[in-house]
């Protein structure tokens, strides 16, 4: 598992791990544990709530250009009885979490009694920026709730073009800078230097 810092035992002092997912909201971060249901508590004293309604789309790195979208989404029956969470959501808006990061973290588990008194923190291992939020509804009372985000890199597609020339470079740096006075123009080659 090459996403473990070096200083963890990789010997096989793990047998699992925990997918954690933390929302930053206008109220601060909320904590979840992606896939399984129940309070989990960190080292740190931190609750990560469960539920296994609640699912991630592919998470793909940022290369090429593109900055991949993903999802975290909730599915849910409403019980008629109880107050309407699309309604509760919706009211929030989406300034509650746009802008904002969502980060996700890995919980080594070493034994089956780390599930209870974890002896490592979360480990985190990607990061993203909240975009959008759709709601979705099904009959009477199938119900979702979609929270989309882009790469933390989704703006160098819009990044200043500097040319790799002696001006580009002093714009670069800040000051003038001829090292880039004899850089060849052309891919001409008049005679190959090799083979």
């Amino acid at each position: 598992m090459s996403f473990f810092p070096s200083d963890l035992d990789r010997a096989g002092a793990i047998l699992g791990a925990l997918d954690l997912c933390e929302i930053d909201t206008v109220d601060g971060p909320a904590r979840f544990m992606i896939g399984a249901d129940g309070v989990f508590i960190d080292v740190l004293g931190r609750q990560w709530y469960g539920s296994q309604l609640a699912s991630v789309s592919s998470l793909e790195s940022a290369i090429g250009g593109k900055a991949p979208e993903g999802s975290i989404t909730l599915s849910f029956f409403q019980d008629p009885n109880a107050v309407d969470l699309v309604a509760q959501v919706r009211a929030l808006g989406l300034d509650y979490v746009r802008d904002r990061d969502v980060t996700f973290f890995i919980q080594p588990i070493g034994s089956h009694a780390e599930f209870y008194a974890p002896t490592r923190a979360p480990i985190q291992w990607l990061r993203r920026t909240a975009r959008s939020l759709t709601f979705s509804a099904s009959g009477a009372q199938d119900r979702s709730i979609t929270l989309a985000f882009e790469a933390w890199s989704e703006n160098r597609r819009a990044a200043r073009r500097i040319v790799l020339n002696t001006e580009g470079h002093a714009k670069l740096i800040g000051q003038p800078n001829p090292s880039l006075e004899f850089i060849p123009t052309s891919d001409f080659e008049e005679e190959k230097l090799f083979g």
